[in-house]
C-alpha cells in the first residue's frame, strides 16, 4: 500500500495532481489547508482514493479535524496540527496519536518537512505541497512493515 501524504496545497491543485501522477498512490491523505483541493482532486482523478481533514484555512469546511484508520494492519492518525499547536512542539500531537495506538502520525500546518521514527511510531509532516519548494510524504506499508519518507522539489 502506497500512501501519498500532502498538506498545505493552498489552491495549487496542479502540484497535487502532478504528485499523484508521479507516485501513483493507492491512497492520498490531504492534511488540510485547503481541503477543497482534495475535493478537486477527487473530481479530476476519480479512480484515486482521497481522504482529507480540514486545516486552519478551511474555516467554512465541514471536513473532520482528525482522521484515524487501520490500513493493512497499521494504525494511522492524521490531523492538520493547528489544534495541537505543532508550531510550538509535538508533545500534544504525539500524545493524541499515542492515545489511539497510532503507528504513523501525520500532521501539516508548519510547512516544514519532517519525518522521524520515535520509538514504534513514525511522525511525519510532508511540508507544503503548494509552496515554491513543494514537498510531499510517502508512507509505504508492506506485510505490516512501515516506511516513511519525504520527497522534495519534484513538482
Amino acid at each position: 500500500m502506497k500512501i501519498l501524504v500532502v498538506s498545505d496545497t493552498h489552491r495549487q491543485v496542479e502540484k497535487l495532481v502532478m504528485a499523484v501522477e508521479l507516485e501513483k498512490p493507492d491512497l492520498v491523505l490531504h492534511l488540510g489547508d485547503h481541503d477543497s483541493d482534495a475535493i478537486a482532486l477527487e473530481r479530476l482523478k476519480p479512480n484515486v482514493c482521497v481522504c482529507y481533514v480540514r486545516g486552519n484555512c478551511d474555516s467554512f469546511s465541514d471536513s473532520a479535524l482528525v482522521y484515524h484508520s487501520c490500513i493493512d494492519g497499521v494504525k494511522i492518525f492524521a490531523a492538520h496540527g493547528h489544534k495541537y499547536h505543532v508550531k510550538s512542539g509535538l508533545l500534544s500531537f504525539t500524545y493524541a496519536a499515542m492515545e489511539v495506538g497510532a503507528q504513523v502520525a501525520l500532521f501539516g500546518h508548519t510547512h516544514i518537512p519532517y519525518c522521524e521514527k520515535r520509538g514504534e511510531m513514525w511522525l511525519m509532516n510532508p511540508g507544503a505541497c503548494g509552496s515554491y519548494r513543494a514537498s510531499y510524504g510517502l508512507v509505504e506499508i508492506e506485510n505490516g512493515s512501515v516506511s516513511c519518507r519525504i520527497v522534495e522539489g519534484n513538482l
